[in-house]
């Protein structure tokens, strides 16, 4: 929250000044949690319950978005248009059977 022209965290009863450099890491022992839109656009969420290679790939895609900001969006533009894609082949497999 901002109070005045400065930015303070509340933790627990306390006021606290924030700094940028402030890293706030917290765990679950819940196997699928679930956290309200506002705390998922603020946050990374990592699911270390996954296999190895699910971890690995979860990960790169943390790395890309981070260092590489043109292939992540290439990514997102593909996620849609594929998306879409379904979207009108199922449109097209329903105008077919009727």
């Amino acid at each position: 929250m901002k109070k005045g022209a400065q930015y303070l965290l509340r933790l627990g009863d306390t006021d606290v000044p924030y700094h940028n450099d402030f890293k706030f890491f917290i765990t679950t022992k819940l196997p699928n949690p679930h956290y309200i839109p506002e705390i998922c656009i603020k946050t990374t969420i990592i699911n270390f319950t996954v296999t190895p290679q699910g971890l690995e790939d979860q990960l790169l895609v943390e790395v890309v978005r981070n260092e590489e900001i043109q292939l992540e969006e290439m990514r997102k533009d593909l996620i849609t248009q594929i998306s879409q894609d379904k979207k009108e082949l199922q449109d097209l497999e329903d105008k077919i059977l009727k």
